[in-house]
């Protein structure tokens, strides 16, 4: 390995696995300082702190102030939509402000209480208008349409390319699976290793836990021989076999079972085995259908909003379809057809960048909307005049049309026969109604009363409506069980909820502005409060402090308003003042005896990867980017076209001019039927030519295209695979990255050079 001067720069994402190191284990075993030192560590702190801390405090309210004038000046206030966001954006920087002063906050708030209150009044001072030209309105929906499959298509497109760049690496996962099936007939200890390596590059979770969990019942003597050999050879194979499915579904997107099962060379009844257990897990869910084969996906933490949103477009497309007639029909169940393919593709595709689709889907939705409404109010039924009485409250538009069938076609139900020759009790049906007619109303008051105020809670919309709350949640939960909600966070303890709304640049931009002024106010208090008589319990908040700085840098860092990033050379001049002031704390803080971390490095180094990413993510309020890992070169199969060195991101790999010529005698026959002939020639001619095996290397005074040695800097280096994907050496390229917790190596490494 080549050794780093105390001089280098460190990479930011290196930096962050640096902080973890801090964080959990400090960065060297020091022994702990005597309590009599306690107060002079203290002192020195605040020492080294005073200049970093001056930039870091005064950082917000330049920022803010950056932002104020580029908001003015693009006028994206007025772009702003959304209610909900507006009183969300005030109520925070309101609370902002009761804890520090600044005129730039002001200044914000301001513009988006006008801004709220013009929405207010413009919304109470005009009539709803439902005459429209339906013709031009479905060929308005037939261009959004037409908009959001070519935007679809790219988003396809992207994820094909990802697909195709995991290609090699299941290829790889899928010959260590197979090779280790083979290997735990007769060496299940060998092979259970070989499945624990295995699971660090699927990344998946309970089987890593799972062999961690065996591996030490089998060291402790709880486990014998034979349960552990049939432990290895069907529960640890079965949770491999699951992890390289969570790798396929990951990296390549939504498959079937045959699909899978071709991917990974195995049956398509070892593939459902595991896809049974996957599903009670929680992991996977079937999100569409490929022909008559049920696709698979891996289950969102939360499914995207313009997803939620076209959903209920289609729900409103049903209505318009079905109250047209000739040619206006035709158009419309062509649009739906559409739409139905459209939310299909985006629930297979699963996660993508909202932000794109936010103002064609936010112009299909109204559009959608007025159509829905031109439809239900041409209307002249008896039955649907008393609707419109009933629902004038404000009912969504698709809530609507739901009474209006109910009103049309109940009557049949009890004054006809069903399938089965039965006859509804007029009686019963009109209980039922009436119970149907009340549950509708209540939740399209509850709708129409979110989507204008934004996301309220049970007890808000208790206090709006009448309703008993234990009703409004029942009605809550239904709907959100059914899509048409979304949970939007706490307030005071109840839940918030929101209809899916896909915000737009704008609206993401005065959101996220508001949120960060909020935490940036705060923890400004705590910094100044903190430092002004600094103890040692206190090291921790003042930790949690410099990081909420530097997670809203972070954030602030890719906030565009108007395509353009604020105060962009501030941002990244404060950067290196908060990494410095969290490095400064995390040391001291490992120093004195009541606040040093209670994990040491000799315990992180053999514990399994999920666990110490779950740690970190408790204690510094992220998870590391990626990881720590050892990069093997095989000379062997390196073509020298430094392909790995041009690509890496962070520059952690150099073709060395150093020729290891000891190595060309090792290589063998078959190794060298794998190289180019013309690579293959000349180390067959080197072996030929020698008298005696070389046991130095040779170095050269310049670099020598096609010749040297790989060598790799864990100093910078990520684990992120993208070396051993671009090889193009024979047999999967000459990289090969075992992704591993190996702390020692990697301490040993930055200690030597701190």
């Amino acid at each position: 390995m080549s050794q780093s001067t105390p001089e280098k720069t460190i990479a930011p994402k290196r930096q962050r696995m640096l902080d973890m190191v801090l964080a959990l284990g400090g960065l060297k075993e020091e022994s702990a300082i005597p309590l009599s030192k306690v107060k002079e560590e203290l002192d020195n702190l605040k020492t080294e702190l005073a200049p970093l801390t001056d930039a870091i405090l005064a950082f917000p309210d330049s920022y803010f102030e950056k932002f104020l004038e580029a908001v003015e000046k693009s006028k994206i206030v007025t772009e702003i939509s959304d209610r909900g966001i507006l009183k969300k954006s005030i109520s925070n920087l309101e609370a902002a402000l009761s804890k520090t002063e600044s005129d730039s906050l002001k200044g914000l708030n301001n513009l988006l209480t006008s801004a709220l209150e013009s929405m207010t009044k413009v919304g109470e001072t005009l009539e709803t208008s439902v005459d429209i030209d339906m013709n031009t309105t479905l060929s308005t929906i037939s261009g959004l349409i037409s908009e959001i499959e070519s935007i679809t298509d790219n988003f396809e497109k992207t994820a094909e390319t990802e697909a195709e760049s995991a290609q090699a690496e299941l290829v790889t996962l899928v010959e260590t699976l197979n090779e280790t099936k083979i290997m735990a007939e007769t060496d299940p200890e060998t092979a259970l290793d070989e499945l624990q390596k295995l699971g660090t590059k699927t990344r998946y979770g309970p089987g890593l836990r799972a062999t961690a969990q065996v591996k030490r019942g089998k060291r402790d003597g709880r486990i014998d021989d034979s349960r552990f050999h049939k432990l290895v050879l069907e529960n640890m194979l079965t949770e491999a076999n699951r992890g390289v499915i969570m790798f396929i579904l990951g990296k390549m997107g939504s498959k079937t079972v045959v699909q899978i099962g071709e991917l990974m060379q195995t049956s398509p009844h070892t593939v459902q085995t595991a896809l049974v257990t996957m599903i009670q897990r929680g992991e996977i869910e079937m999100v569409g259908l490929d022909g008559d084969a049920p696709v698979f996906s891996r289950v969102l933490t939360e499914i995207p909003n313009s997803t939620l949103v076209l959903k209920t477009i289609v729900q409103q497309g049903r209505v318009i379809t079905k109250s047209l007639k000739n040619d206006a029909a035709g158009n419309a169940n062509e649009s739906l057809g559409k739409l139905q393919a459209l939310l299909e593709r985006l629930k297979i595709l699963g996660a993508y960048e909202e932000t794109t689709l936010s103002e064609p889907m936010n112009k299909l939705r109204e559009t959608v909307d007025s159509a829905t409404e031109a439809v239900l109010t041409s209307q002249t039924s008896d039955d649907a005049e008393n609707l419109k009485l009933l629902v004038s409250a404000g009912l969504e538009a698709f809530a609507r049309f739901r009474l209006k069938i109910t009103l049309e076609k109940g009557p049949n139900l009890v004054s006809g026969t069903n399938v089965y020759g039965e006859k509804l009790d007029p009686e019963v049906y009109q209980i039922m109604m009436d119970t149907y007619l009340d549950n509708e109303l209540e939740r399209g008051t509850i709708l129409i009363l979110i989507r204008e105020l934004g996301a309220l809670t049970a007890h808000d919309l208790a206090e709006r409506t009448n309703i008993p709350q234990d009703r409004i949640l029942s009605h809550l939960l239904r709907m959100k069980r059914d899509e048409l909600l979304t949970l939007a966070g706490e307030s005071h303890g109840y839940i918030l909820y929101d209809v899916p709304r896909t915000p737009s640049e704008a609206e993401i931009a005065i959101q996220t502005a508001s949120n960060l002024a909020l935490q940036l106010s705060e923890a400004k208090v705590e910094l100044q409060r903190i430092l002004s008589e600094l103890k040692a319990p206190d090291i921790g908040n003042l930790t949690n402090s410099l990081e909420v700085f530097s997670k809203a840098r972070d954030t602030l860092a890719s906030v565009r308003v108007s395509g353009a990033v604020i105060d962009e050379t501030k941002v990244n001049e404060v950067e290196e003042s908060i990494r410095s002031a969290v490095l400064l704390t995390y040391r001291t803080r490992a120093k004195i005896p009541s606040t040093r971390p209670k994990v040491t490095l000799k315990d992180l180094a053999d514990v399994d990867v999920p666990s110490v990413l779950d740690e970190y993510k408790n204690q510094m309020g992220y998870a590391p980017l990626l990881g720590f890992g050892t990069i093997e070169w095989e000379q062997s199969r390196c073509l020298g076209c430094k392909s790995c060195e041009i690509d890496c991101p962070e520059n952690a790999i150099e073709l060395k001019p150093r020729i290891e010529i000891p190595k060309f005698f090792e290589i063998s026959d078959e190794a060298l039927s794998q190289l180019p002939s013309s690579r293959s020639l000349f180390y067959k001619t080197v072996q030929n030519l020698a008298t005696v095996k070389p046991s130095k290397d040779i170095s050269l005074e310049n670099e020598a295209p096609g010749f040297g040695s790989v060598e790799v800097d864990l100093w910078l280096c990520v684990a992120c695979r993208t070396c051993v994907r671009r090889c193009p050496g024979p047999e999967g390229g000459a990289l090969e990255l075992e992704l591993k917790w190996n702390l020692p190596e990697v301490v040993k490494h930055i200690t030597s050079t701190s």
